[in-house]
């Protein structure tokens, strides 16, 4: 496999700090990976995802990578379709897999970061699931790890299956600090058996980049190894 798409099943559910340590964990393993982000929202620029994704991964935010990195900038913090006509055009899905497959051409393995959920729009007649059906890119699935997050899991799933979108598996991310380890726990039971789907482990909140990428060392090696690398 030379791509995974990391997914969410909601906004702000950790994809750009899963994106930063998978680019850290692959580089340390001297694979030559890449990021790439289809779309992004907001009036930062470069991104906020990006900058925070490279510095993650200790890698520079040169001027050069962000036109390579970022398919889509759009200012206004809305789903892709409304920022996008905010803006004044439409996200083309031809640009997009053009850059992507520029993207898989310059890179062993290209790490490319969803926006939002699975079934945001990025036009009014294309959701974001409906191009990823058509790339069948493996998909990582990053999801909450406490409560409210079976049903949102095993939706995405569900979605990602009905169209035939190969799942890789499921990380589970601390949106905030948790304290019910029992539920917590309990969640990625229950996912990882009634949506028969790997669980690779949860990412507890750590502010040191560097307990960061430690506890994330069993997660990667669990990724690497479905990946057969």
């Amino acid at each position: 496999m030379s791509a995974i798409f990391v997914a969410g099943t909601d906004t702000n559910v950790g994809k750009t700090h899963i994106c930063g340590l998978l680019l850290d964990f692959f580089c340390k393993k001297e694979i030559k990976a890449g990021y790439q982000k289809w779309v992004a929202t907001g009036p930062e620029f470069p991104p906020a995802d990006l900058a925070a994704c490279l510095r993650m991964a200790q890698l520079p935010l040169l001027p050069e990578l962000v036109g390579s990195q970022v398919v889509y900038h759009f200012p206004l913090p809305a789903s892709p379709h409304l920022a996008a006509e905010r803006a004044g055009t439409v996200i083309d899905p031809a640009l997009i897999r053009t850059r992507y497959q520029e993207g898989l051409a310059s890179h062993e393995l290209l790490i490319v970061e969803g926006v939002g959920g699975l079934l945001v729009p990025l036009g009014r007649k294309l959701l974001l699931v409906d191009l990823l059906r058509q790339l069948k890119i493996p998909t990582l699935l990053v999801a909450r790890s406490g409560l409210g997050t079976i049903n949102h899991t095993l939706l995405s799933l569900e979605a990602m299956r009905h169209r035939d979108i190969p799942v890789l598996g499921v990380v589970f991310s601390d949106a905030e600090p948790e304290k019910d380890g029992v539920l917590v726990e309990d969640n990625m039971r229950t996912i990882a058996e009634m949506g028969q789907v790997l669980v690779f482990g949860r990412l507890q909140r750590c502010p040191d980049p560097a307990d960061a990428c430690a506890d994330f060392a069993p997660i990667g090696l669990a990724i690497a190894q479905a990946l057969g690398r």
